[in-house]
């Protein structure tokens, strides 16, 4: 495969994504009217425009466990793929699994560790009153 081949299957997918979300704000920027109003900017829950101290604090207490699990999921589907790879015979491959790999588990370490921070935090758990 050539430079030119990679750059067109890797490259242009990518690029033309960018364009079409930049394209998509754009248009929407010119066809959103941009004159905020005190009924535009209200919070409404159920269609009634709330007075008061809201009844009920939502609290985040499964936060944490939610990114532990968006962290290690895509660890865990490349391990399954890197399953299937017949990597014993061919040092190349074994070393760019390594290197992939690698990198996820540097790339994803400190989103863990700040899930697992998340979680330990006993504040999130109870309710306001």
């Amino acid at each position: 495969m050539s430079l030119t081949q990679a750059v067109l299957s890797f490259g242009l997918p990518f690029l033309l994504v960018l364009l079409a979300g930049y394209g998509t704000y754009k248009l929407l920027v010119v066809a959103l009217s941009r004159n905020p109003n005190p009924l535009k900017t209200a919070r409404f829950e159920a269609g009634n425009i709330p007075t008061g101290e809201g009844k009920l604090w939502f609290p985040l207490q499964y936060y944490g466990y939610l990114l532990v699990y968006t962290t290690l999921e895509p660890i865990v589907v490349i391990l399954f793929l890197a399953a299937a790879v017949p990597f014993y015979n061919n040092f190349i491959l074994f070393r760019n699994l390594l290197i992939v790999l690698g990198s996820f588990v540097i790339l994803m370490y400190p989103i863990l560790y700040y899930a697992i921070r998340q979680i330990n935090v006993l504040t999130y758990w109870g309710l306001r009153r």
